[in-house]
């Protein structure tokens, strides 16, 4: 079960998707929404969970969302490492943009973004 979900007192702006199973919550994505576009904050599925389409019915609800808002894009940054990843966000339309030396610190990170409107 997906649910969404606000938390205003830490940002007007940030929301959570929440995949749900039992009770107990096995997936999630957090993103904000300013004002004609999303910024994907954090994305997460338990290792356990993973290949089980959760990721794909997070990222599809997101993306419900945006075009319910009239999101012009949605930009995220992913670790250069992160292949899984980058192919789930190249399926659902997102195109490398930049890199982003040393974002994570120790590894670079890409910026990727999808046109919505």
């Amino acid at each position: 079960m997906l649910r969404e979900t606000r938390n205003n007192d830490l940002s007007p702006f940030l929301r959570v998707i929440e995949y749900v199973d039992k009770n107990e919550v096995i997936g999630y994505l957090k993103y904000s929404l300013i004002y004609d576009r999303i910024e994907i904050d954090d994305f997460f599925v338990t290792e356990e969970n993973r290949k089980k389409g959760i990721g794909n019915k997070l990222m599809s609800y997101l993306i419900s969302i945006a075009i319910e808002n009239h999101v012009e894009n949605i930009t995220l940054e992913v670790r250069i490492s992160n292949e899984i990843a980058r192919n789930l966000y190249k399926k659902y339309g997102f195109h490398e943009v930049a890199l982003r030396k040393f974002y994570y610190g120790d590894e670079d990170a890409i910026l990727m973004e999808k046109q919505v409107m």
